[in-house]
């Protein structure tokens, strides 16, 4: 079947034209300028420009002539037989309905991967790291946060020691995972003057509790309730997966803004991420279960935990209230007990007064 396209012939670096039309059968093409054969070649050997709307088309040809047409229709018969996959972006391109399709698709894949992937991806890699980068990224993160964020704890030594003999004698079975070895330690945190009441835990199984968290704490148990807590998130390597998802998508984020010198700020980055305590709440939730089961176990009740939360709470909402400031306080508002977890508490309470080990 002989294909005609009509269009104007440019010699190789002029800008004179000529009337031409190029003349397309089976592999072959024939080029007639003012009604003369000028060239002839195999369909390989031209070059054509991709179709953009309706701008005009250039095919050049292997003498370095260019043959200039209108014909975009014309030009993609012979332009969809060599490049199938480029008369696709066409069709997209050319209708707004598949354009405003494909960008809803991207916008959902997106939501996606941030919403469900890195969070799945991010648990799968907290399991597999091996024991040594837990203590790596923990030591590092210790040393930042005591030289940007903590300040020395002014808690007797007596009273340290005390804590800490209590929770490593009492949780001492709860070392699952041989590889972590959970140890306690005092800091004080400060917003201005004011002492802030905050309890974490970093992936190597360290446990900072500060100064106003203990001063808070009415009795063992209550602290107990929180240090317990505190474990779950180990346990269910939760920092740790905090920890590569900010990451996660620190370096995706750097990559697409093209901010590579920011790299060097992510060990800052780490440390505000566990000081903002910033768990998702199925971690939250996680954790929270973990401690509730592990209180009927050790014989506390639940009540405690609801009880201090609620401590903790007030104290926040009063400093925050005090403190109008944009500073390290409005990391702690952001995060405040919820009352959904206060029910379950007092669920597993209920549970703890009736004998019941096995709370569903």
């Amino acid at each position: 079947m002989l294909m005609i396209i009509q269009g104007k012939w440019y010699p190789k670096e002029s800008s004179q034209q000529y009337d031409s039309s190029l003349h397309i059968k089976e592999n072959r093409f024939t080029l007639y300028v003012e009604g003369t054969l000028k060239y002839e070649n195999e369909l390989s050997t031209l070059t054509i420009s991709n179709r953009l709307g309706n701008v005009q088309r250039k095919i050049r040809l292997e003498d370095g002539s260019v043959f200039s047409t209108d014909d975009n229709d014309g030009v993609d018969l012979l332009y969809n037989q060599r490049n199938t996959f480029k008369s696709i972006i066409h069709v997209f391109e050319s209708r707004l309905s598949f354009v405003l399709i494909s960008l809803l698709v991207i916008l959902a894949f997106s939501f996606s991967f941030f919403k469900w992937g890195i969070p799945f991806i991010s648990e799968k890699i907290a399991y597999s790291l091996p024991a040594k980068t837990n203590i790596l990224i923990s030591t590092n993160t210790m040393k930042i946060l005591d030289e940007y964020i903590f300040k020395e704890t002014k808690i007797p030594h007596d009273k340290q020691e005390n804590i800490r003999n209590h929770v490593y004698k009492k949780f001492s079975i709860l070392n699952e995972d041989k590889k972590l070895n959970y140890k306690i330690h005092f800091r004080l945190l400060k917003d201005g003057n004011k002492s802030l009441a905050n309890a974490m835990a970093l992936p190597s199984g360290d446990i900072i509790l500060t100064d106003r968290f203990v001063e808070l704490c009415e009795n063992q148990d209550e602290m107990d309730s929180v240090i317990l807590h505190e474990i779950g998130h180990v346990a269910k390597r939760h920092t740790l997966q905090m920890i590569i998802e900010g990451t996660f998508i620190s370096v995706i984020t750097m990559m697409v803004v093209g901010d590579t010198n920011a790299l060097g700020d992510l060990g800052i980055g780490l440390g505000s991420l566990l000081i903002s305590s910033n768990y998702s709440k199925h971690h939250e939730s996680e954790a929270d279960m973990y401690a509730f089961k592990k209180m009927l176990l050790f014989d506390i009740d639940p009540n405690s935990f609801s009880s201090i939360m609620q401590r903790i709470t007030s104290d926040y909402q009063v400093s925050v209230s005090l403190n109008k400031e944009d500073t390290l306080m409005s990391y702690f508002s952001s995060h405040p007990t919820t009352k959904k977890r206060i029910e379950i508490a007092n669920k597993y309470s209920e549970c703890y007064k009736n004998s019941d080990y096995i709370c569903e």
